[in-house]
């Protein structure tokens, strides 16, 4: 028997459908490994409703997306390294602008970490339009920040104009065409169920101190409204330009590797004192983002591109871990991600070398040393 719906009925009922569908699932867009000196750190999987192959449209994209990472880590993730990660990647990819309008929120999603990271730990951020950002561990929601826009600053960090290494970047913009074995290992990764507990007690986060804000505003007016890119040496192919002056930094020389014992000490003393750093105000997240800004800045001017490097059309990036003291003098100096290229990486170990002393450390910060990584890129033009 055919039965007849009033259109009234018809119509309330495909809009509810409609409705329904408004957001729809995020699609896995890609899969990537993070890696420093070729150990495994965390795997990492972005999804959005709209799959896109660039990147300015998944961070600018006012559509449902969710960034998932997975440790791998057998030691697990250190606190102060994964906030790092944040901080400097939202720093060097935003304007001063951004950064002040979204300080309170860095602030607080800073602080949702109150422990060690664990091999198998699942963190995901997750952005439905209109409900804001929800950050979970293994499960526990560790807190919602309500501001659609707050995402974009955690993305960029992963696919921005400076992302973690071009090839982390690369491998999340596939649009879905991920190699078989790299999603089954990504999903054969389960956290232990245990770890609920402790995580539940870190949901309560870190109030922003309002008295911090008037300071903020002080810093933000010191800065540059720029976002800083990387140390970017782009030259037009060799034979059209005129010969640049052949110096000591174009030898074929392997950079002199870190002394062994800086190393473990610096290792030694982010462990040591994962628990033991003070918590990041607005007032002390704009002057780290800052001061990073500033010493790259100086970083940046010092590089130079080795002729011939040049002249062998050699390319690439590196990544380097500097800890300065309180005065600005380099203490340690480590790789993240080194080229494949020797001259590239002597030339830039000894333009960090080059543009030190740094400025010191600006005392809001609270901190005796600071820790931070420079990517630095070489590029020819063409």
């Amino acid at each position: 028997m055919l039965l007849k719906m009033p259109w009234r009925t018809l119509m309330c009922a495909t809009l509810v459908c409609v409705g329904a569908f408004a957001h729809a699932a995020p699609l896995l867009n890609g899969i990537s490994v993070h890696q420093e000196l070729g150990n495994e750190q965390f795997i990492g999987a972005l999804y959005s409703e709209t799959l896109s192959d660039n990147a300015d449209t998944l961070v600018s994209s006012a559509v449902a997306k969710r960034m998932e990472l997975k440790v791998v880590a057998a030691d697990g993730l250190a606190v102060r390294r994964f906030s790092r990660m944040w901080i400097e990647g939202m720093a060097i990819n935003n304007n001063s602008n951004i950064l002040t309008a979204q300080a309170d929120n860095m602030v607080r999603f800073d602080g949702l970490f109150k422990g060690r990271l664990q091999k198998n730990d699942h963190i995901v951020v997750s952005m439905t339009p209109g409900e804001g950002v929800s950050i979970t561990i293994n499960d526990v929601l560790l807190d919602n920040i309500a501001d659609d826009q707050f995402f974009q600053l955690l993305l960029s960090t992963w696919i921005g104009r400076v992302p973690l290494s071009s090839t982390y970047k690369a491998d999340l913009l596939k649009m879905g065409d991920v190699a078989s074995n790299l999603r089954n290992r990504y999903d054969a990764i389960r956290p232990d169920p245990s770890r609920n507990r402790e995580i539940a007690a870190w949901h309560t986060p870190e109030p922003v101190s309002s008295s911090s804000s008037s300071s903020a505003a002080a810093i933000v007016a010191r800065s540059s409204a720029a976002p800083l890119p990387p140390a970017r040496v782009e030259l037009p192919a060799l034979a059209a330009q005129p010969t640049p002056a052949v110096s000591s930094q174009a030898s074929s020389a392997v950079p002199p590797a870190p002394p062994a014992m800086a190393v473990a000490s610096a290792a030694a003393v982010e462990e040591e004192d994962d628990d033991l750093q003070p918590a990041l105000t607005t007032e002390s997240l704009l002057a780290r983002q800052f001061y990073v800004s500033d010493m790259l800045k100086k970083i940046r001017s010092s590089v130079r591109y080795p002729r011939r490097a040049q002249e062998r059309n050699q390319e690439g990036g590196v990544r380097i871990a500097i800890t300065v003291d309180q005065q600005g003098s380099i203490r340690s100096m480590s790789w993240i991600e080194e080229s494949r290229y020797d001259l590239l990486n002597k030339e830039a170990w000894e333009a960090v070398q080059r543009a030190a002393p740094f400025p010191a450390i600006p005392s809001s910060m609270n901190v005796q040393s600071f820790e931070f990584s420079a990517p630095i890129t070489f590029e020819m033009r063409r």
